[in-house]
């Protein structure tokens, strides 16, 4: 029993710590230093406070607009880490303008990281999540992050009643500082006839978007539409969470109840979790992920025909950066199931994905 104890104790002491990990302690940037690198270097386009002069020579004289750093939610949407290398190695290197010089030869490592630091605050107070806090959107693990984009998603299910098509053209917006609006539609092929199946809609609230813990969780639901008689309506509520573990790896996790309107006792809970490989700060690279799922159903049956406790599947994926810039990718994956395999042979999942909030599907190739 002592043992026992011990253990449980041990338990409550991992998840309490990764729930709530403690606050990151970071060296203070020399801000002073940073400001006036700012108004050496950067004023001269962007304004002394982050805010351009549209009637100003130089910017006239551009050809291009020069981004606002004192609007609140381009700035907090942003990652720092996209921006460091855009002041170190110019802004070709993402695939911008050519206006924007590099500053590698100028600035040190350490002058352009806390000019990132100095450049988030011309934001102003606000209560947007940090653009750092924007992980890898997985194949099953819903994502705690307010996005603006849209989403393709094909699914292939090799199972022993035939092969199965679904596709999801998804679009997401963010509205206010926290909430998400999201619809959905769903489209089948199956057994040699196709069907528009199902539409959905619902949104999501951000509870908790901090960086210094480098912890965002969000709370949502979707409401499920058929557009077939064969199934039917589902309340999808769920919540998620977000961590960056530290430079290399990233953390999601979520928690989603599948409950039918008319059969509630036909429905389940899906646990799913993921950690991604972020080995680069370029977004066009290629990074890979784990995602482990568990379906638990409220009703597991009966006798020789009672399910186990939860379905179980692994889903090795990885994520590959199109675009310079990195808001067009692919995911790509293959779902394995672990028990009850007569569910399904495998799955294979590609989404594509644009975030519209950056610019035209075409930038930054």
């Amino acid at each position: 029993m002592r043992n026992l104890h011990k253990l449980r104790h041990l338990v409550m002491i991992v998840v309490s710590s990764w729930l709530f990990p403690p606050q990151l302690v970071f060296a203070a940037p020399d801000l002073q230093r940073a400001a006036d690198n700012f108004q050496t270097n950067c004023a001269g386009c962007h304004g002394a406070e982050g805010r351009l002069d549209p009637e100003g020579e130089v910017v006239k004289s551009l050809g291009v607009t020069p981004v606002n750093f004192s609007d609140a939610l381009f700035n907090s949407r942003e990652p720092a880490s996209l921006w460091e290398l855009v002041v170190t190695h110019g802004g070709p290197s993402i695939g911008l303008s050519d206006k924007m010089p590099a500053f590698k030869d100028i600035l040190s490592a350490e002058e352009i990281s806390e000019l990132m630091v100095y450049v988030k605050t011309l934001g102003g107070e606000h209560n947007y999540p940090d653009g750092e806090l924007n992980l890898f959107l997985p194949l099953k693990t819903m994502k705690a992050f307010p996005e603006d984009e849209i989403v393709w998603k094909t699914r292939f299910s090799d199972t022993d009643s035939g092969d199965q098509w679904k596709n999801t053209l998804e679009i997401e917006k963010r509205f206010g500082y926290r909430f998400q609006g999201v619809l959905e539609l769903n489209h089948l092929v199956e057994n040699n006839e196709d069907r528009f199946e199902s539409l959905e809609f619902g949104g999501k609230y951000v509870l908790i978007s901090d960086l210094r813990r480098r912890l965002i969780a969000s709370i949502g639901s979707n409401l499920k539409i058929p557009l077939d008689s064969d199934i039917n309506s589902e309340i999808l509520p769920y919540i998620a969470i977000g961590h960056i573990i530290n430079d290399q790896f990233t953390f999601q996790g979520s928690t989603r109840a599948k409950l039918p309107m008319r059969d509630i006792e036909k429905g389940g809970v899906e646990l799913s979790a993921i950690v991604h490989w972020t080995h680069t700060p370029w977004p066009r690279s290629v990074f890979p992920g784990l995602e482990l799922t568990a379906e638990v159903p409220l009703d597991r049956g009966s006798g020789s025909s009672r399910s186990d406790f939860a379905r179980v599947s692994l889903t090795p994926q990885v994520r590959i950066g199109l675009s310079r810039l990195g808001h067009v990718a692919f995911n790509v994956g293959v779902e394995v199931p672990l028990n009850e395999t007569d569910r399904f042979d495998y799955r294979g999942y590609l989404y594509l994905i644009w975030d519209f909030a950056d610019g035209a599907f075409w930038k930054g190739w």
